[in-house]
């Protein structure tokens, strides 16, 4: 209780939001795989910045930094394997790949995924994922001194 004539102090602390716990960037040429992972992972706190090939993603990545970039391996123009090698000789950012197709055709037995890995990839997905895929092959990408772990609670 107040005595007349005094008036309560009362102070508000400013409401505080909850920071992002990843950037994560999006290298694909489907504006629809993009927007889809966007919305996923905007639920779980991500900031996630799309680009429309990898041209656009080596630009994204030159102006800012991320936690991790997933990358499409078959885009128009520069592909995701010589992307993911171009990135990877000049960061050590994570690097998730995705493709639809494990081989390209059968007359081409050539394992795109695995050769995402030899290019310096991370981790790698196979399209059409899961939500549960999507956040595993993340974390699992994360060093473990970063966020790993964060996603998946």
């Amino acid at each position: 209780m107040y005595a007349s004539g005094q008036v309560a102090h009362i102070q508000v602390e400013p409401a505080v939001t909850a920071a992002p716990l990843l950037r994560v960037l999006v290298i694909d040429d489907d504006e629809s795989v993009g927007a889809a992972i966007k919305v996923f992972l905007a639920r779980r706190r991500c900031r996630t910045e799309l680009a429309s090939g990898a041209y656009a993603g080596i630009q994204a990545l030159a102006h800012s930094s991320f936690d991790v970039v997933l990358v499409d391996l078959f885009m128009t123009g520069m592909s995701g394997l010589d992307a993911i090698a171009y990135i990877r000789q000049r960061s050590a950012v994570p690097i998730v790949a995705m493709s639809g197709f494990r081989l390209r055709s059968s007359l081409e037995p050539v394992d795109y995924l695995r050769t995402a890995l030899q290019r310096g990839a991370s981790r790698y997905l196979r399209k059409p994922f899961s939500s549960h895929e999507l956040i595993e092959a993340i974390d699992l990408s994360l060093p473990l001194h970063a966020h790993s772990g964060v996603l998946l609670r």
